[in-house]
């Protein structure tokens, strides 16, 4: 009788033990399951950096621009109709004056589809840079170098780049930032001049200036170096 007594309580106490083991376990299950919900929750927090960068395409999309971060400008060879297939145009004058900030574009003979988005320069929330042709197909192409602040106002419009002609009469510009602060412009002017004895004169006037470059205005300009050259045929 003493003997299955004791085995009967040593059966009893195994199954305590087991039983136990059993509720440990399960509450280690239970930790890591909170431990994985914790982790999602710190995922979902950085859903503000993904809206910052949302709100800053709403004023430039990189979608419309073919370049970026260019160093050297230079339109030597974008005549009208390869600008119109290679690049995209402005689809309204809403946008013509978000950008240029200038109710000038509002008038009735300003045409989008004469306006290019060219390059992102840059797109920071606190500074975004970026440059458009204007032109037409009658005459000249110029490319704007613009500066915004955080706010998205306009801080600067300047000239970086052109090319185009009237009759006998042609020009080309173009150049390059030597460094943050310094911008050279070189401009070839031609032009063709029917002389009297038949002949044909063609001048060239070229002009190489160094700018100052101020984000917040227009071109200063520090030097300037003038060459004429006449041919004649």
């Amino acid at each position: 009788m003493n003997k299955l007594l004791t085995y009967i309580l040593i059966f009893l106490s195994f199954c305590c033990v087991r039983k136990r083991k059993e509720s440990v376990s399960d509450v280690k299950i239970d930790k890591k399951e909170i431990a994985s919900i914790n982790t999602d929750s710190n995922e979902l927090k950085a859903e503000p950096t993904v809206e910052t960068k949302k709100y800053d395409s709403l004023f430039i999309d990189p979608n419309n621009f073919k370049y970026s971060k260019l160093n050297v400008f230079d339109l030597r060879g974008w005549y009208y109709g390869k600008i119109i297939d290679s690049l995209k145009s402005f689809s309204s004058k809403e946008k013509l004056v978000e950008y240029f900030q200038d109710e000038r574009l509002k008038d009735e003979n300003i045409y989008p589809i004469n306006y290019q988005y060219f390059s992102i320069q840059k797109n920071d929330k606190s500074e975004k840079i970026i440059t458009i042709i204007e032109g037409d197909e009658s005459c000249c192409q110029d490319l704007h170098y613009l500066v915004y602040d955080s706010e998205n106002k306009l801080l600067s419009d300047n000239v970086v780049a052109g090319t185009g002609g009237d009759g006998m009469w042609t020009y080309d510009q173009y150049g390059k930032f030597a460094n943050d602060s310094t911008y050279i412009l070189t401009r070839i002017d031609m032009e063709e001049i029917e002389l009297e004895n038949g002949e044909t004169e063609t001048q060239i006037d070229s002009v190489i200036t160094n700018y100052r470059f101020y984000k917040n205005k227009p071109f200063e300009k520090l030097t300037e170096q003038k060459f004429k050259k006449v041919k004649k045929y």
